[in-house]
């Protein structure tokens, strides 16, 4: 019987030597065929953070460049002491950049001073924004094109030299994409300005969103709409005509550019705060106003309100929450920050009044919860 079982027993002592060396051997074969880009690949933040504010002319030379009649102090450096902070904190900083940055083109012709405006900031301008933190700059408003093309080339060149991207040309720069924590963001603008992708034009629209969507984790489409003033403050989900100029339906262009895979709407334009939504888990900010407009510009009333919207996302851009930071405008100063939060305030009546069907939620100090 003894040797009836041997066989039988060296077959199993030799099988489990052999399974165990092919263990040992799948494991160390595991560990060396890592693949590098695996290991190096960056990993993808859960939630990203933006800063957005609205129109920003930190100062014009144009027309009396001899006295510098309408340029800040100490090169403009202190414009944005009480917000700089936010702007570095935050994963990513942009503002909408209302005039020509340089001394490039040729001004614009001028037929009623009462209504055309003229800006063109010095190059060194550029320091405050880069000091602040600034990411992003959008090139697309009716102020881009105050120098002609070269003018607007000129801004684009000018901030790109300095580290903060910049888009909203339609020939030159209709998007730029920028990684952050392993999110790729694109950013877009939209305007009424021929150099400009057009609020006007749904083609331009689709087709752009089209080129950056399998670009882009997340597209940001800015909005300079609407019409201007005080009496422009309310989404009238219409068409809107300024004194003859249509400046687009800014509640059918902002659903439209999310149904094509939009993720944030950044609106300004009307140089007053506006209302915000949210629609499809998104957000969209239909009026930041003016931001940091200290020289040459009107900032009395509600033209003087001023406000930050700091928003996360996750990292498909759907909307988690947001904090708006109320500011105020004073002539030569820039945005001063408001203990009263009076356009946060102000946001929240609007949105409440303007679009009550919407899930967002806006409490007096600011916060947005959805």
């Amino acid at each position: 019987m003894r040797h009836l079982l041997l066989p039988f027993i060296v077959s199993l002592i030799l099988s489990a030597c052999h399974n165990g060396r092919a263990d040992n051997d799948r494991s160390d074969s595991s560990s060396d065929s890592t693949p590098d880009s695996i290991a190096l690949r960056p990993t993808r933040a859960e939630t990203l953070t933006l800063a957005l504010a609205g129109d920003m002319m930190l100062g014009t030379d144009f027309p009396d460049e001899s006295r510098g009649a309408y340029l800040p102090v100490d090169s403009g450096m202190h414009l944005l002491d009480d917000c700089r902070d936010i702007f570095r904190r935050v994963d990513l900083a942009c503002g909408n950049l209302e005039g020509v940055l340089g001394h490039a083109g040729k001004p614009k012709p001028c037929y009623n001073p009462s209504l055309c405006f003229t800006f063109r900031m010095p190059e060194y301008l550029v320091r405050p924004l880069v000091d602040a933190g600034f990411d992003y700059m959008n090139l697309a408003n009716n102020h881009a094109g105050d120098f002609g093309r070269d003018g607007a080339k000129s801004s684009l060149k000018v901030l790109t030299d300095n580290g903060i991207s910049a888009a909203g040309l339609l020939e030159e720069a209709p998007y730029a994409i920028v990684e952050k924590n392993g999110v790729k963001v694109g950013f877009t603008g939209f305007t009424t300005l021929e150099l400009c992708p057009s609020v006007n034009d749904y083609a331009d629209l689709e087709r752009i969103i089209g080129e950056m969507r399998p670009k882009c984790d997340v597209i940001v489409v800015s909005m300079h709409a609407g019409g201007e003033g005080s009496a422009y403050s309310h989404v009238t989900r219409e068409k809107e005509v300024y004194h003859g100029w249509p400046r687009g339906n800014v509640h059918e262009f902002a659903h439209k550019a999310i149904d094509l895979g939009a993720d944030i709407i950044w609106g300004h334009g009307p140089h007053v705060l506006r209302g915000a939504e949210v629609y499809k888990d998104r957000l969209i900010l239909y009026s930041l106003g003016n931001f940091c407009t200290p020289m040459k510009m009107g900032i009395v009333g509600a033209t003087g309100q001023a406000a930050i919207a700091e928003v996360t996302i996750d990292s498909d851009g759907r909307f988690r929450t947001g904090q708006l930071h109320s500011f105020i405008q004073q002539r030569g100063r820039g945005p001063v920050a408001d203990k009263t939060n009076a356009s946060a305030r102000q946001i929240k009546a609007l949105s409440e009044k303007d679009f009550p069907e919407s899930a967002l939620e806006l409490t007096a100090e600011g916060k947005m919860n959805y």
